[in-house]
């Protein structure tokens, strides 16, 4: 079996998480990292074993002979990060959140990796987790029925660090992507309904909480709320012809309710769907990741497209700018895709 050679870019907290998955997953072998400041670079060599640690990532490629880049800095460096590793004849690329703040840089991601034959992987991870795919295949076997229409909402607010994950997961569990987006950005944390958090009042300055909708080309409508003062966990409801399901990713706790039969009929609406067991299939903290390096070197090897893609990266990255868009033309509806103009927008995405 072909031995990986993986080397990180970026040794932030994340960057390190990343790099410590390698060790359970066959084929790969971590074998040096790079940031560009000495702190980040001790705690690399302090918590990720016999590995080599480097200034930069260029110094890396050309000495470490990389198969696969982790690629875990913030995202204003992925676009010029890629086309040096792709230039350098890397196989593949898992690339942390966000793919770019804009999408002439995600763009760019997308063609430097085509030319070179490089496999991009956007790390997207609700793709692999056991529970988003297993209630992706739910509703795909119409267990409410049709999906009509949903809702969604998460704390802490950010429509680009946060919104890159659940938008890129509705467009996997929908199976379908945006082609309208109306919503209402709202910056900074409101202090007069939550308690202050240095951290997430400096981050909201920049990357604000909303509320919006959003329809997709499948004719589904999901309503979206993550301004500054949801204070519950992340939380997903599909109704359809049929009933509802609603999830709850802390513990994934589920409620399902359905009808015996699909309908039309607009009479039968007042039938209340009925309380049903159900539950989603569980995965360990590091699984969606760890089967996600191992269907990278899947693609590298065979030369496939992988779940998450550059350009299910990108579609993400456009939803938020659509966001911004609609937002800053007071609600008005914003069509998907995107004009070429938009290509320019820079968002402050953490």
């Amino acid at each position: 079996m072909k031995q990986y050679r993986v080397g990180l870019v970026g040794c932030g907290g994340r960057g390190r998480q990343l790099a410590r998955y390698v060790a359970g997953v066959d084929g790969m072998q971590l074998v040096a990292a790079a940031d560009l400041t000495a702190e980040r670079r001790e705690l690399a060599r302090a918590e990720l074993g016999e590995i080599a640690v480097y200034p930069d990532h260029a110094t890396m490629m050309r000495e470490a002979r990389l198969d696969i880049a982790l690629l875990g800095t913030t995202g204003p460096l992925h676009a010029a990060i890629t086309r040096d590793l792709c230039a350098m004849g890397i196989g593949g690329i898992y690339c942390e959140k966000p793919m770019a703040c804009s999408l002439a840089d995600a763009e760019q991601i997308i063609a430097d990796c085509a030319a070179s034959g490089t496999v991009f992987m956007m790390g997207h991870q609700r793709r692999w987790m056991p529970e988003i795919c297993g209630l992706r295949d739910a509703l795909r076997s119409g267990i409410i029925g049709r999906v009509t229409h949903g809702s969604m909402f998460w704390a802490t607010g950010r429509v680009g660090s946060n919104g890159t994950h659940f938008f890129d997961a509705l467009n996997f569990i929908l199976d379908s992507q945006p082609v309208e987006v109306v919503g209402r950005l709202v910056h900074g944390l409101d202090t007069t309904r939550v308690d202050d958090h240095p951290g997430f009042a400096a981050r909201l300055a920049n990357d604000p909480g909303g509320i919006g909708f959003i329809t997709y080309a499948n004719g589904v409508r999901m309503a979206f709320d993550f301004m500054s003062d949801v204070l519950l966990p992340y939380t997903y409801t599909f109704c359809g012809t049929r009933g509802w399901l609603t999830v709850c990713e802390i513990d994934w706790e589920v409620d399902l309710r359905v009808r015996d039969a699909d309908t039309r009929s607009l009479t039968q609406s007042w039938t209340m769907p009925q309380r049903t067991p159900f539950s989603l299939p569980r995965g360990p903290v590091g699984l969606a990741e760890q089967d996600a390096y191992r269907e990278l070197m899947a693609c590298i090897a065979d030369g496939t497209r992988p779940r998450s893609s550059g350009e299910d990266g990108r579609v993400a990255l456009e939803t938020i700018v659509a966001f911004h868009r609609s937002s800053a033309a007071g609600m008005h509806p914003v069509a998907l895709p995107l004009p070429a103009d938009a290509a320019s927008q820079t968002l402050v995405i953490h």
